[in-house]
């Protein structure tokens, strides 16, 4: 078994003994002084905002006439007219992607002076198949696609001929 025996040493000699090299008056001296500059410092500086407040309300310019209210004290003044900066980006995306889903998936007037309509998205991909407006493109032809058999060319003009 390992010697679990503790030795100890006989009585401390006699006569002066060693420091251990610390200086605990400095330490106290040092914090003291760092305390009183850090509060000194922070009363400056409340000091000198308090100054600018004063002499910002003191030589406060009248307003114009078409300006907002000025907000009583402690209040946040109104939010300026659009467009504000966004401040809850996930909900705004989420909102912008809710319209354009109820838009890609509902009926609805384009332009109703003109006649122009929306469909769905879906109900407009079954058409397109419906009517067969796609047509694969000839292998090695980066063209536009020939129209659908028994429909003319369109020529860009407009009109009878």
């Amino acid at each position: 078994m390992a010697d679990i025996k503790t030795h100890h040493a006989g009585p401390a000699p006699p006569g002066p003994v060693e420091g251990d090299g610390i200086s605990y008056r400095g330490i106290v001296w040092f914090v003291v002084i760092l305390v009183a500059t850090t509060v000194f410092c922070q009363l400056v500086v409340w000091g000198m905002f308090e100054f600018s407040a004063a002499r910002m309300t003191r030589s406060h310019a009248p307003r114009v006439p078409v300006a907002l209210p000025e907000p009583a004290h402690g209040q946040l003044p109104p939010l300026p007219p659009g467009p504000n900066l966004l401040t809850n980006e996930p909900a705004n995306l989420r909102s912008f992607r809710s319209n354009e889903d109820a838009v890609l998936s509902s009926y609805g007037w384009v332009d109703f002076n003109a006649g122009t309509v929306r469909i769905p998205i879906d109900r407009a991909k079954e058409l397109v198949i419906e009517r067969g407006l796609l047509q694969a493109a000839p292998a090695g032809t980066a063209g536009p696609a020939a129209p659908p058999a028994g429909q003319p060319e369109a020529t860009g003009k407009q009109g009878g001929s």
